[in-house]
């Protein structure tokens, strides 16, 4: 706002200057003084200045320090500490040039001081800046109210994103015997970069995918439905895992090659009438898995994440016959603060293979798990999202 325009709302607000002093004299002058410009009304003392404050909410107080019934100090604790209000001016009178008054004032909640006798122009510069403050304050209070009105539109809008976005996680458990799936999901926030998705291919074949989104919010959140609709689309159509992640891949270059953003992922057909699990990790974190009972080593990405460029997308292959127990997560597992340092990877591993090999991997009791293996109760600051499945042949 220019110097013009706030000297024109200045104007057409015309604010309210309260004028506190038990001489009659004084008062009348100042308010000679200001009422040109100004909405003036006065107090002949403290007590009268605390009533008139309440029913005029005045922009600036001149405020006499030494009056009878409760003087300048006690008026300035009244408004700052019992009322709470910090935003009104007060300018203090004062016809005593003693520093040690005028810092007690200021210290007690004064914003300015005028040392009577003053002039003219002095009294209206202190009173004009101080007008302008007032004004400047309103103004930014109302650009804050704007920006929060903003932000609840913005909040609301992820919260529907994220009621959106839950309805995209799997529902319809394909039902295989001796087949068992457990998941964790946990957003950080209302809208999650996170995915997961089991869904049947053909009959005793399913689709598995642990895919996370970099970044957070709706992003995010648009880029992983965009995987998960390319994913369901392909997978209605029973076409091979290797030419599903290359389309996908290559769809994800063309909207977001040229951001930040990209997509690690997990992705595996497991056929349990053939024994055969086909796979591959695009920069996501190891997947564990036990192989008859034996735990294996952790699958480990072997192509880079999505959305950077053209890749191999060769399928790995691992075989198995009476059981199979695979476990996928992200980032945020293990990607927490744990005192002045962080857990990390290795130690989460190390915890998930022990509790798989003594049949214990419990994803609803992560949190309790975490805490009794390192003595810390874990924080997450990430989404959080786990998929354990186990299989075992029927007798």
């Amino acid at each position: 706002m220019s110097g013009k325009e706030l000297n024109d709302k200045l104007k057409e607000e015309s604010p309210v200057i309260l004028v506190v002093d038990d001489s009659i004299t004084m008062r009348n002058f100042l308010t000679r003084v200001l009422e040109d410009d100004y909405q003036v009304v006065t107090a002949v003392d403290g007590l009268d200045c605390v009533d008139v404050y309440e029913k005029t909410q005045p922009s600036v107080i001149l405020l006499d320090l030494l009056m009878p019934r409760m003087d300048g100090f006690d008026v300035i604790e009244k408004i700052r500490k019992e009322i709470g209000d910090l935003e009104v001016i007060i300018i203090v009178l004062t016809g005593q040039d003693e520093q040690e008054i005028k810092a007690r004032a200021l210290n007690a909640g004064a914003n300015d001081y005028l040392t009577k006798p003053f002039h003219v122009v002095e009294l209206k510069a202190r009173v004009g800046v101080a007008i302008r403050q007032v004004m400047l304050t309103r103004q930014l209070q109302a650009t804050n109210a704007q920006l929060q009105k903003a932000y609840n539109i913005i909040d609301d809008e992820v919260k529907l994103v994220a009621r959106l976005q839950d309805k995209l996680l799997p529902t319809d458990i394909p039902v295989i015997d001796g087949l068992e799936l457990k998941s964790l999901y946990r957003p950080s926030g209302r809208a999650s970069g996170d995915y997961f998705d089991v869904f049947g291919m053909e009959d005793g074949v399913i689709r598995v995918i642990m895919a996370d989104v970099s970044g957070h919010g709706p992003q995010a959140a648009f880029i992983m439905a965009i995987v998960r609709t390319l994913f369901k689309a392909d997978g209605d159509e029973n076409r091979d895992l290797a030419h599903s992640l290359e389309q996908i891949n290559e769809h994800l270059v063309d909207l977001i090659g040229q951001d930040s953003y990209f997509v690690t992922l997990f992705a595996a057909d497991i056929n349990f009438n053939t024994g055969t699990m086909k796979f591959l990790s695009a920069g996501h974190c190891p997947a564990l898995i036990m192989q008859d009972g034996v735990m294996g080593n952790s699958l480990n990405a072997h192509v880079p994440p999505l959305g950077f460029f053209p890749i191999d997308t060769t399928l790995d292959e691992r075989r198995f016959s009476s059981s199979l127990d695979l476990f996928m997560f992200t980032d945020g597992c293990y990607e927490w603060r744990m005192n002045d340092d962080f857990f990390s990877l290795d130690p989460f591993m190390e915890i998930a293979e022990k509790l798989m090999t003594d049949d214990n991997l419990n994803l609803d009791e992560l949190e309790d798990i975490l805490e009794k293996e390192t003595g810390v109760r874990p924080v997450f600051d990430d989404d959080v999202t786990a998929l354990s499945i186990r299989w075992k042949k029927a007798d």
